[in-house]
């Protein structure tokens, strides 16, 4: 009995060693699958609803502190791909819908502190500008008894001297409505692309404010030697009280329609007039990303930048873009840099050109494939812009879905002519 009891006592200790392997190795592999999924995909987990939530409650929080750290870190946590722009997206549609205005002008206020503008937006808040308010009318003064005079004895009469002037206040000056332009931005002679440029206003430059459009989607400033320079809402911050520039009266008519060149003018080149020159994938770190070691940490962005050459290889400002694939959108080239369009990408659009700076339609090529799924990537490209190292990596990153809705591209165009 006694070799039975230390016969089973052996076995059943040889055991846990097993036991123990069994379990690291399963511990292992779940931390390592829980780091993959971590390094690959950073998206959020929220609802629209729940996203939607969280963004009136931080612009809520914005107009009650003016804290635009703590606002801007609040976005950060909530892991969106592009914050700002949902900001002005969920302001536009609560305007659709008839939202009260207590949840609107928080969501627009916020979305204007960093950097986003929208002519919907803009022409929303006019009526809300702060305007002075007047000074109170001091009540009269009760009826009293005049106290009786008490005469004064006879003083000898003192040397003259000149009397102290107390130094008077100056009154605050109204501040005047004016815009200040994030970058350089174009000035025309009148409200639209097709009035031919008169100008442009340096990056960091403030003007006045002199006049306005209907709907106050473009704003006639003052601006010396410029005549009429007007220039567009959407391609600067305008500030101070707005709700009292009147609208203008004396806009010139627009320039006629664009005719063709005579026939003894020389004939332009074959093929179209805009031609695609180059697109480029950015960089990991270029797109907001970083590397540690063999693993790729994935940025925020998502943008589609286009530029536009003239025939000499000079950057071309006035020219319209449009990108289309579910979106459809049009930019026009010198609103975010010197012959610079830019767009936020979708799923990845298709990017041409739509009007030339004389405000015709121009013929042009078809640049495509930005993509923001790695699997339209090609592999070349993923490596030149070090989101893997060889065809092996990159296609393990492609299987992870590596860094999806997280990519930017930079297009070039130039004019044949």
């Amino acid at each position: 009995m006694l070799r039975i009891d230390r016969r089973v006592r052996r076995t059943s200790q040889g055991r846990w060693p097993g036991l123990l392997f069994l379990a690291f190795s399963i511990l292992l592999l779940v931390s390592l699958m829980l780091t993959s999924c971590a390094q690959t995909d950073k998206r959020t987990s929220l609802s629209q609803a729940e996203r939607d939530a969280s963004l009136q409650r931080i612009a809520a929080d914005y107009a009650r502190d003016a804290d635009l750290a703590t606002a801007q870190a609040s976005l950060d946590k909530l892991g969106l791909a592009n914050p700002t722009q949902l900001l002005v997206t969920l302001a536009e549609q609560s305007v659709n819908e008839g939202r009260p205005s207590a949840e609107i002008i928080p969501l627009a206020r916020l979305a204007e502190a960093l950097g986003a503008h929208s002519s919907r937006l803009i022409a929303y808040l006019a009526p809300t500008a702060t305007a002075v308010p007047p000074s109170p009318t001091p009540a009269p003064p009760s009826p009293t008894t005049p106290p009786t005079a008490t005469p004064l004895p006879p003083t000898a009469t003192p040397t003259a001297i000149p009397p102290t002037i107390a130094p008077t206040a100056s009154p605050s000056p109204t501040p005047r409505p004016h815009v200040v332009a994030p970058s350089a931005a174009n000035l025309r002679g009148g409200p639209g692309v097709n009035y031919p440029l008169v100008g442009e206003l340096q990056t960091g430059q403030e003007v006045n404010i002199i006049g306005r459009t209907a709907g106050s989607d473009w704003w006639q400033v003052a601006v010396e030697g410029a005549g009429q320079a007007w220039v567009a809402g959407t391609v600067v911050k305008v500030q101070g009280p707005i709700d009292a520039v009147p609208v203008a009266k004396d806009i010139p008519a627009p320039p006629a329609t664009f005719t063709p060149a005579p026939p003894t003018a020389t004939p332009k080149p074959a093929g179209p007039e805009f031609r695609f020159v180059s697109k480029r994938l950015w960089g990991v770190e270029e797109n907001g990303g970083f590397l540690d070691g063999s693993s790729v940490h994935c940025g925020e962005k998502r943008q589609l930048r286009v530029l536009v050459k003239d025939a000499a290889g000079n950057p071309l400002n006035g020219v319209t873009v449009k990108v289309a694939y579910g979106n459809q959108e049009e930019d026009v080239t010198g609103s975010k840099g010197s012959g610079v369009a830019e767009f936020i990408l979708g799923g990845g659009q298709d990017a041409f050109i739509v009007r030339d700076v004389d405000g015709h339609q121009p013929s042009s090529d078809y640049a495509r494939g930005m993509s923001t799924d790695p699997a339209a990537i090609p592999t070349e490209i993923l490596m030149g812009s070090g989101f893997c190292k060889n065809a092996e990596d990159c296609a393990h990153f492609v299987r992870q879905n590596g860094c999806h809705g997280h990519y930017s591209w930079d297009v070039v165009f130039q004019r044949a002519y």
